[in-house]
This record gives structure tokens, C-alpha cells and sequence, in this order.
């Protein structure tokens, strides 16, 4: 058996511990809402998507506006994209893209001319 001194003490650092997560909770809850929110569900940072497949950052933007993916403004700078809708133009897209023999860069009448590592996406 416990005495109940201890268990005053167990009890006191309970308390004190569930008030320090529900203090940090709201500290967590504070700086998502400051630095734009939390990403939806099936959304994607553009960064991210353009890191998949090899292209820049500013490319898969100008991918996502030539091909109709909307693109969604973070307040912390930058952008997000529906995933699926996104993988599926940047597929059709880089897979038409062609590259003259030898050279480094790729080129497709919607993004022009632009360096792509990893090769043709799957």
C-alpha cells in the first residue's frame, strides 16, 4: 500500500504535469495559427512535390498554374497543392518533356526550358 502522504505528492505532481501539457498545447496551437494553420488533409507543400520530382521550386509553381492546379498561399510563404491533381499534371507534363541529346536541361512548351534530376517520373 501507498501512504498517503505519497499519494498526495503522485497527486500534486499529476496535476502539475497535465497543466504543463495543457499549457503547451495552447503554446502549439498559438504558433500553427500564426504561421498560417495547419496543411489540409490531400494538400501538399508545392516544395515538397517539386523535391519528388526532381524539378525546382518556382518550375512546379509554374507547372501548377499552366496546368490548372490550384495553388493555395501559406501565410509562412509558401505554396500548397492538391496531391493527386498535382502528380498527374506533373506526370503527363515531364513525360512529354524532351532533352536533346548530351544536354542537362529538359524543355516543355509550358515551362520552358528547365533542369530536372531522377529522370522521367513513373
Amino acid at each position: 500500500m501507498i501512504s498517503n502522504v505519497k499519494f498526495n505528492d503522485l497527486e500534486k505532481r499529476l496535476d502539475l504535469l497535465v497543466e504543463k501539457v495543457l499549457n503547451l498545447e495552447l503554446q502549439i496551437k498559438s504558433l500553427t495559427d500564426s504561421q498560417g494553420g495547419e496543411i489540409p488533409p490531400g494538400m501538399s507543400p508545392v516544395s515538397t512535390l517539386a523535391a519528388e520530382f526532381g524539378i525546382s521550386t518556382k518550375k512546379a509553381e509554374e507547372l501548377a498554374k499552366n496546368t490548372g492546379v490550384m495553388l493555395v498561399r501559406l501565410k509562412s510563404g509558401g505554396f500548397v497543392a492538391p496531391d493527386e491533381k498535382f502528380r498527374e499534371a506533373a506526370r503527363l507534363v515531364l513525360r512529354s518533356a524532351k532533352r536533346k541529346y548530351g544536354s542537362a536541361y529538359w524543355y516543355h512548351p509550358l515551362l520552358g526550358k528547365f533542369q530536372m534530376s531522377g529522370g522521367i517520373p513513373k
